[in-house]
């Protein structure tokens, strides 16, 4: 079901929407000045969201960040969305479970197959993740810089569960490693430059610069290189640079980012993933958990590094959960180190880790723990 078939169009006032007796009680946002008509919606979406999509009032020009208004209103039987036809995109206003919420069979056969489009290598965090085109991801904790230089080469790789594609990279954190790259590719059997030529990387050094990177210049890199992948590192750093006095601005323009880029990870069909080493808005970091199509964290642990998978619109679980494995796994499959510390060239479905550690899963249910025997490339 497509989403215009769940949005409409009626009146622009409020008194001229249909007053229906119904038991069907949704939400009107409108503008509490001239009473025009914004959104008429059966689940609830918070009144910032469309003070962003729409900013004014299409009816009287006022910023409707003072003159928004929320109330229960009675939808149409059978209905449950309209807006005002100033809005062009409904996937601007609707949540991204909203969207996916009449794919159940799409859900219920990847939980079956478990099948991604893009794999790291490494079985047990492909299952965990199992990254699919349309999705937005977002990976929390300091391992995740890694593991997105990993599915940078991965997403190059010609093969599946290689994309064989361009990769556009928006580094926020400054944190690009070509050196990392060129390892990954040489461990893929790749030519390290040509790997590395098909990065097209960007730097923002200031949170406008990065908000404009995100929000105007990736959707045109992404057609010009045909990507099917795109990293936008340490999204949260920039946005919260201590020097930043507009505080409520900041967080506008994340949250503009953080939706603008789910909503075009389903259009373009390709996998924006969106890295944070640090903790340092819970704000920031629950908008873009709920945003995302898939949420996980990694968190190293001393001896081993964990993944908590913590949503996943496409696959179906009532806990969610973790898979980890000590530092000669995970950790060490990141770092592209075997165990003597010398490089190893292994081959592009193979896990990179060495055979004599076993890779540790706990699940989030009851921390249960499985030795589960590694293959050797």
């Amino acid at each position: 079901m497509g989403t215009r078939s769940i949005a409409e169009h009626p009146q622009s006032k409020i008194g001229q929407l249909d007053q229906t007796d119904t038991n069907t009680i949704g939400y009107l946002y409108s503008c509490s000045l001239c009473e025009e008509f914004l959104v008429l919606s059966r689940s609830f979406i918070n009144p910032r969201r469309v003070h962003l999509v729409f900013y004014s009032c299409p009816g009287c020009g006022f910023e409707l960040q003072r003159t928004l208004r929320v109330q229960p209103y009675a939808l149409p039987y059978g209905k449950r969305f309209f807006m005002n036809q100033a809005c062009k995109d409904v996937e601007l206003l609707i949540e991204p479970d909203e969207l996916f919420d009449a794919r159940a069979n799409r859900g219920r056969t990847l939980t079956q197959e478990r099948k991604p489009d893009l794999a790291t290598g490494n079985d047990r965090v492909d299952r965990s993740l199992v990254l699919r085109l349309g999705q937005l991801v977002s990976l929390q904790g300091e391992p995740s810089n890694a593991l997105s230089h990993l599915l940078c080469a991965r997403a190059i790789y010609p093969l599946p569960p290689g994309l064989d594609s361009d990769v556009v990279f928006v580094d926020g954190g400054n944190l690009f490693d070509s050196y990392t790259i060129s390892q990954h590719a040489f461990r893929l059997g790749l030519d390290g430059e040509k790997t590395k030529d098909r990065i097209h990387l960007s730097r923002a050094f200031t949170h406008h610069q990065l908000s404009g990177l995100i929000f105007d210049k990736l959707p045109t890199e992404i057609d010009q290189y045909k990507a099917q992948l795109a990293i936008v590192s340490d999204i949260t750093a920039l946005y919260c640079d201590p020097d930043i006095r507009e505080k409520k601005e900041a967080f506008d323009l994340f949250s503009r980012d953080v939706i603008s880029m789910a909503r075009l990870a389903k259009q373009k069909k390709m996998i924006i993933v969106v890295t944070n080493l640090q903790s340092r808005s819970r704000r920031m970091e629950d908008f873009l958990e709920r945003n995302a199509h898939v949420s996980a964290t990694l968190r190293d642990e001393g001896d081993h590094n964990q993944l908590r998978v913590v949503r996943h619109l496409f696959l179906c679980s009532d806990n969610g959960g973790s898979a980890g494995t000590d530092d000669r796994g995970l950790t060490r499959y990141l770092n592209n180190r075997s165990l003597n510390g010398e490089e190893q060239r292994c081959a592009p479905a193979s896990t990179c880790a060495t055979a004599d550690q076993p890779l540790r899963v706990m699940t989030a249910r009851n921390g249960s723990v499985w030795n589960v025997p590694r293959t050797t490339a």
